[in-house]
């Protein structure tokens, strides 16, 4: 028996909660480069999906005296944006407190908390950016007949050039673009003899990240993911993937994501919308165990077309 409906905030599980977060930056950082957590003031809404050019077409800013202001106009379509709810529960049952408590006291009992609220952290940061991955990897197809970097033949750092040009010419920007790799492509690029030849003395070895950034026509920032994911269940033998699964995706991603820039997906979020912001807790009514949870609402959505391109690499 369970009463949720009592659970308050628990202000020294979320204090260790937002400390934990920390320690999760990395593994954040990678759903928050690709899908960037937008805050909006409610769990629906309208957003701006730019398709086109527009996206960042120059104003003609000049106003005669007397004369009203340009007015900036978004030919962008309008979609719309549906929050869901999500939650996650960890309990701690009355006789792990007591086996706590009988070796370390108090302090037993509260480390035994944290550690599961910890563990629940962890799952949710995961599912979370797994999620990211998944939406990314649906709506957007490979370029065709490209990233066979296993060819000797082909120039991994000419086709990324050419991405990265008309990915420019589609978001007119230069700036602001990532590369992200997973350690499967990331492995393949460094170790092509094409692009060790580019870079004196690291025909041996391969080259480096920073190296990778220096041969690429424009300042990109470059990040090498290896998430993994498990795809069986508890009980049985595990069977580890990487989440990126070879993949290399170029994109244009706006600081501070609003619901107005043409950052290709973002992650609307009620609020500041993390599900860390505050561990609320309350005791079984059989008492039994306690209960810790954690919720937050997310939208997940692709809003541009043009400022992701992606190659799956062989």
């Amino acid at each position: 028996m369970s009463d949720l409906s009592s659970a308050t905030l628990n202000y020294q599980l979320t204090n260790y909660a937002q400390g934990h977060m920390n320690d999760l930056a990395e593994s954040r950082a990678l759903a928050e480069r690709l899908a960037p957590s937008t805050p909006v003031p409610g769990a629906s809404g309208q957003f701006k999906k730019f398709n086109d050019k527009n996206s960042f077409m120059p104003e003609d800013t000049a106003r005669a005296t007397g004369g009203d202001p340009k007015i900036i106009a978004f030919t962008a379509s309008d979609d719309t944006f549906s929050c869901k709810p999500q939650a996650l529960e960890v309990r701690v049952d009355k006789s792990e407190l007591d086996a706590a408590g009988n070796n370390q006291g108090a302090l037993g009992q509260q480390l035994l908390r944290e550690g599961k609220v910890g563990a629940m952290l962890n799952k949710a940061s995961l599912s979370h950016t797994l999620h990211v991955i998944n939406a990314v990897l649906t709506a957007v197809s490979a370029q065709p007949d490209l990233g066979v970097w296993s060819d000797p033949d082909i120039d991994p750092i000419d086709q990324l050039d050419d991405q990265l040009d008309l990915l420019t010419l589609d978001c007119g920007s230069s700036s602001d673009i990532k590369l992200t790799l997973d350690v499967g492509a990331w492995r393949a690029l460094r170790n092509h003899p094409r692009v060790k030849a580019r870079c004196t003395g690291v025909q041996v070895g391969g080259i480096t990240r920073d190296q990778l950034q220096g041969l690429l026509m424009l300042p990109v920032d470059v990040m090498i993911a290896g998430i993994v994911k498990d795809t069986t269940g508890l009980g049985v033998t595990s069977s580890k993937v990487r989440a990126l699964a070879s993949t290399a995706l170029l994109h244009y991603s706006a600081p501070n994501a609003t619901v107005y820039d043409p950052t290709p997906f973002k992650t609307f979020t009620v609020g500041m919308g993390s599900p860390f912001g505050g561990v609320r807790s309350y005791d079984a009514l059989n008492g039994l165990w306690e209960g810790h949870v954690i919720d937050w609402s997310r939208d997940i959505k692709q809003t541009s077309t043009l400022a992701m391109r992606r190659l799956n690499i062989s």
